[in-house]
C-alpha cells in the first residue's frame, strides 16, 4: 500500500506543469542525475532550489544535494564541529516539527540543503561556539533573556523564532513596522501566558516558554503572501492570555532529550510534533506493561528490541540527520500507534500469552 500511495505521489510530482519543470526538470531520475553530477555543490543547491515542487519527492532528492556538499567538508570537521553541523540540521527539523503536510518537510529539507551549502562554503565557521541563543548569553540582562540562557531547549526555541522573524522581516519590508509592534507585544503577554514574574523560575514556566515560542514561529510560518505576517499575527486578547496560562500545552517533545537526539529514529520523532507525542504515550505504555509484567521484563525488553529493528526495517530512515518524507513519518506513527495497543492489551492476557501477543509486529502503512 505504501509503495502504491509513492508511486501515485510520484505521477502526480512528475506530471506537475509548472514552466520549471516543462522545461529544465523533467523527472525524478534525470533531476537526481543532474544533482549527482552538479559541478558544484552551490550549482546542486541551485538546481534543487529550481526544480523543487513542495511534495514528498523533493526530499529524498535534497540528501543528494547534502551529500554532493558534505564531501568537500565533512570529513575535514572537527568532533566538535560536527556536534555543531549537527545541531544546525536538527534545528531545521525542530523549526517545522508542529506543521503538516507535504510543503513543510520540503521546506525542513530545504533549510538543511542551504545549512550543508553554507558549512561547505565555509567549513572554518564551523569551529566556533555554537550559539545558546539569538543573543550574547553573557549579556543577558531581563528575566526572560535569563530565563532562555538557563535551558538549552528554550535557547534553540528562541534562536530559531529569532531567524523565523528576521526572515519576515527581510522578505516583508514593508509590513516591518507591523512586525515590530506584533513581536514586543507577544513578547510581553509572556509574563502572563507563562508567570515569569515568579522566582525563581519553575520547570513548569521554562516549558511554557519553550512552547509559546514553538507556537510562535509555527504561526509565522503558516502565514501565505496572501495573509502575511503582519496581518496573521494578531494579538490575542487578555481573555485568552488568561485562558493560556493555566491551560498552556507543556507536554515535552519526546519520551527523551531531543537535544541528545542521536539515532534516525530519534531524529525523526523529535522533527514532527505528532510522532514526538506518540512516542511519549508509548513510553508510559511500556512503562505500564513493564509493571505488570514484572516477572517477564527480560521477555518484555527483548521484544521491545526486536521490535525496534522491524520499525527499521519497515520504514526506511535516510539517516545522519536528515529530513524524512511524510510516507516515513505516517509509517513509523503507525507502528507507534500499533504498538502501544498492544502495549494496553497483551499484558491482560494469560502470562504465557502476552511475549507472543506483542511479538506480533504489525504496520499497516507499507
Amino acid at each position: 500500500m505504501r509503495r502504491l500511495i509513492l508511486v501515485a505521489v510520484m505521477l502526480i510530482w512528475m506530471g506537475t506543469s509548472r514552466p520549471a519543470w516543462a522545461q529544465e526538470c523533467t523527472d525524478y531520475d534525470s533531476v537526481a542525475e543532474a544533482l549527482s553530477s552538479a559541478e558544484s555543490c552551490s550549482a546542486a543547491a541551485a538546481k534543487w532550489r529550481q526544480c523543487q515542487e513542495g511534495v514528498t519527492a523533493d526530499v529524498p532528492l535534497s540528501s543528494i544535494v547534502i551529500d554532493r556538499c558534505e564531501k568537500t567538508f565533512l570529513a575535514k570537521l572537527s568532533p566538535k564541529a560536527r556536534k555543531r553541523y549537527a545541531e544546525e540540521l536538527q534545528l531545521c527539523g525542530y523549526r517545522y516539527a508542529r506543521q503538516e503536510g507535504t510543503l513543510f518537510p520540503t521546506r525542513a529539507a530545504g533549510c538543511q540543503l542551504d545549512v550543508a551549502a553554507r558549512f561547505a562554503s565555509n567549513p572554518a565557521a564551523a569551529g566556533g561556539p555554537a550559539p545558546r541563543a539569538s543573543f550574547d548569553c553573557d549579556q543577558a540582562q531581563t528575566v526572560l533573556e535569563k530565563a532562555i540562557c538557563s535551558d538549552i531547549r528554550l535557547g534553540h526555541a528562541d534562536l530559531v523564532l529569532s531567524r523565523v522573524y528576521k526572515e519576515a522581516k527581510r522578505n516583508h519590508p514593508q509590513e516591518e513596522s507591523d512586525l515590530v509592534e506584533s513581536e514586543e507585544e507577544w513578547r510581553q503577554d509572556l509574563a502572563t501566558r507563562c508567570h515569569l514574574s515568579a522566582t525563581p523560575l519553575s520547570q513548569k514556566t521554562l516549558n511554557c516558554l519553550r512552547n509559546e515560542f514553538e507556537f510562535r514561529f509555527t504561526d509565522f510560518d503558516s502565514c501565505t503572501d496572501d495573509d502575511p505576517p503582519g496581518q496573521c499575527l494578531l494579538p490575542a486578547d487578555d481573555e485568552d492570555n488568561s485562558a493560556l496560562a493555566d491551560d498552556v500545552d507543556l507536554s515535552p517533545r519526546a519520551s527523551f532529550d531531543c537535544e541528545q537526539a542521536r539515532t534516525a529514529l530519534q531524529t525523526v520523532i523529535c522533527s514532527d510534533a505528532k510522532l514526538g507525542q506518540a512516542d511519549v504515550k508509548l513510553a508510559r505504555a511500556y512503562r505500564h506493561a513493564a509493571r505488570v509484567m514484572a516477572g517477564q521484563y527480560q521477555d518484555l525488553s527483548d521484544s521491545e528490541r526486536h521490535w525496534l529493528r522491524f520499525v527499521n526495517r519497515k520504514c526506511p530512515l535516510a539517516g545522519g540527520g536528515r529530513i524524512e518524507t511524510v510516507f516515513t513519518r505516517w509509517c513509523v506513527k503507525d507502528a507507534f500507534e500499533t504498538r502501544i495497543a498492544q502495549f494496553q492489551t497483551c499484558p491482560k492476557k494469560e502470562p504465557q500469552d502476552r511475549i507472543s501477543c506483542l511479538n506480533r509486529f504489525h504496520i499497516a502503512v507499507q
